[in-house]
């Protein structure tokens, strides 16, 4: 009879331990979940971040070495895409080639990157799979300074690159959507005076 009576205490402290698992279960596996889901979007995130900044650094070199070439613009748009191939193009809102102001590094009569004048805008085209130019916007590639420091001119002209990406979660559990953007700044190579710097 004793030995009853116990092993009935013995089996109802073990459903009660039971009892007590499933309910811890069931309040650290959201919060596990929730650390799960934001280390694989901030991951996703993180990507995109380093291959935008990546690829504006990459476009900016190509067109600081290619000054008074009349494909500059688009040798460094093709860069980016070379460079950014980790992200999703069709979420790129805006691929600038601009003039930059040497002091500001911003688009030429910007203090930010509301706009730009003096420049060459780029959208993806999905059909071909590139980016191509924007018409109504210029830089023309003869008006460029790329003479030495020293020359007529003063100090060669700056250029940029400026993208904007739209990054959007994989779920919404985290956030929707976020907006990244970088640019990179070079000064035009010099050319010599026996291409045309004078």
């Amino acid at each position: 009879m004793s030995s009853r009576r116990a092993g009935g205490r013995g089996s109802k402290r073990i459903f009660g331990e039971r009892g007590g698992a499933a309910v811890e279960a069931a309040i650290v596996t959201p919060v596990v979940m929730a650390m799960f889901f934001g280390i694989v979007e901030m991951g996703f995130l993180f990507k995109d971040y380093l291959a935008v900044g990546a690829s504006v650094r990459a476009g900016a070199r190509i067109a600081s070495a290619n000054p008074r070439t009349s494909n500059f613009a688009q040798l460094a748009a093709n860069q980016v895409e070379q460079t950014g191939s980790a992200m999703d193009f069709t979420d790129v809102q805006q691929l600038w080639v601009y003039k930059a102001d040497p002091l500001t590094n911003k688009p030429v009569g910007y203090t930010d990157f509301s706009g730009c004048t003096v420049c060459v805008k780029f959208s993806w085209d999905a059909g071909t799979n590139a980016f191509v130019p924007i018409s109504g916007f210029d830089w023309a590639y003869t008006t460029q300074n790329a003479c030495s420091a020293s020359g007529p001119g003063g100090p060669p002209d700056r250029v940029g690159v400026y993208l904007q990406l739209k990054h959007y979660g994989l779920t919404t559990f985290v956030f929707t959507s976020v907006v990244i953007s970088d640019s990179a700044m070079l000064t035009l190579e010099p050319l010599p005076v026996l291409k045309g710097c004078h």
